[in-house]
């Protein structure tokens, strides 16, 4: 089993001490195509760089321009891989992007992990996928995954789940909240507190006077685990952890 945490830069220093491998939140290509970096120590890092495209850049952008700098910060912090934090649809200059990074990440023995929806632009890298379902089953989606693109090619990012949906949810996605604002409703309401086999995920309904009856979706350190060991069983055995959601929780909950 190999797991990631996924950890911004002022959470270095207490992350290191769950020796985990890390997946460094520190990096953009910003809108002129080229690598940007948050403040980072100095010297060889390990674990893998994970790469956020918050713009599309300037059309006719030049792919290579950025490809240089990413294998350079690689080559520099011995990352071994580059997690693509990618939103929304393709564009050309991801397209473009994708399969020339990929190329050059196998050519230094590096590789390349990719969000499952980006799949068809390699045929080698990594695709993760959420933990975090609103409906259907957890084990059959990881089950129907693992059969189209190989178990050892997946990794399961273990979100820490926390949504309010309207009853009848149809629009299969909750307004998202904080831990917090959980825990508030919880000691408000005291709800009886259920366990989706299916969704590997606790749950509570409730009725507000305002928008009437609502359905609580959410996570704890028991239900990511188990989420874990269901894709196990499938053959899975890669993961990440988003450090700040579960810090809380201690080392322990990576065991």
């Amino acid at each position: 089993m190999i797991q990631y945490l996924l950890t911004p830069p002022d959470c270095l220093s207490q992350a290191r001490s769950w020796d985990l491998p890390m997946a460094h939140m520190a990096f953009q290509l910003g809108p002129e195509g080229r690598l940007r970096q948050a403040a980072l120590p100095e010297g060889k890092l390990g674990g893998l760089m994970l790469l956020g495209l918050p713009e599309e850049p300037a059309e006719g952008t030049d792919p290579r321009l950025g490809i240089r700098d990413i294998l350079a910060a690689c080559q520099a912090r011995d990352f071994r891989g580059v997690v693509l934090d990618l939103e929304g649809p393709p564009t050309p200059y991801r397209a473009s992007l994708i399969p020339a990074l990929d190329e050059a990440l196998a050519r230094s023995r590096r590789g390349l992990f990719l969000p499952e929806p980006y799949a068809n632009y390699s045929a080698r890298a990594f695709l993760y996928l959420s933990s975090a379902l609103s409906g259907g089953s957890l084990s059959r989606r990881l089950e129907t995954a693992a059969e189209q693109y190989g178990a050892d090619r997946l990794v399961l990012s273990l979100h820490r789940a926390r949504e309010d949906f309207f009853l009848p949810a149809t629009q299969g996605a909750g307004k998202p909240i904080s831990q917090g604002e959980l825990e508030r409703r919880m000691a408000q309401l005291e709800p009886r507190v259920f366990f989706s086999q299916e969704l590997c995920a606790h749950y509570f309904t409730y009725m507000s006077r305002e928008t009437g009856a609502h359905f609580i979706l959410f996570d704890d350190k028991t239900s990511l685990r188990k989420k874990r060991e269901i894709a196990q069983k499938r053959g899975i055995q890669r993961f990440f952890w988003l450090y700040p959601e579960v810090a809380e929780y201690g080392a322990e909950v990576t065991a």
